[in-house]
């Protein structure tokens, strides 16, 4: 697995949401590009108002990626959803993608970039139902 580090963006220091993501593609040629895709949306959310920071998690042998992002509020989520650049791979990756699952939360305490194992535990959770 293949993680790309958390890096802080323009949003407030008081995370309002944090949200964590999974995106699998249905054919491993679709990866690459993919990829390149993804690393160009990190960039664009982190000039994205209220965007706090956001790490990247990749498995590319199994055609999945997560993301990991903090922002002020789920208003500044549905912005970067609804921009241009954000909604255009939405629209390219349609029918290229096999599923995909979201999960956000408000964190209590966060100090620091949100932990990737809850964040995995927290949408396994939400996918799945509760565990033991």
């Amino acid at each position: 697995m293949i993680t790309i580090l958390w890096k802080s963006g323009h949003g407030s220091r008081d995370v309002g949401l944090v949200q964590v993501s999974r995106l699998e593609l249905r054919r491993a040629r679709h990866v690459p590009g993919f990829l390149v895709t993804a690393l160009r949306l990190r960039r664009t959310a982190l000039r994205s108002p209220g965007c706090s920071g956001i790490s990247l998690r990749a498995a590319p042998l199994r055609r999945t990626f997560w993301t990991l992002s903090t922002w002020d509020d789920q208003p500044a989520i549905s912005a970067f959803t609804r921009d241009h650049s954000h909604a255009s791979v939405m629209r390219r990756y349609q029918g290229r993608m096999w599923s995909s699952d979201f999960h956000a939360w408000s964190p209590t305490d966060l100090v620091g970039p949100p932990d990737w194992t809850d964040a995995m535990r927290r949408l396994a959770d939400r996918v799945d139902g509760p565990q033991g």
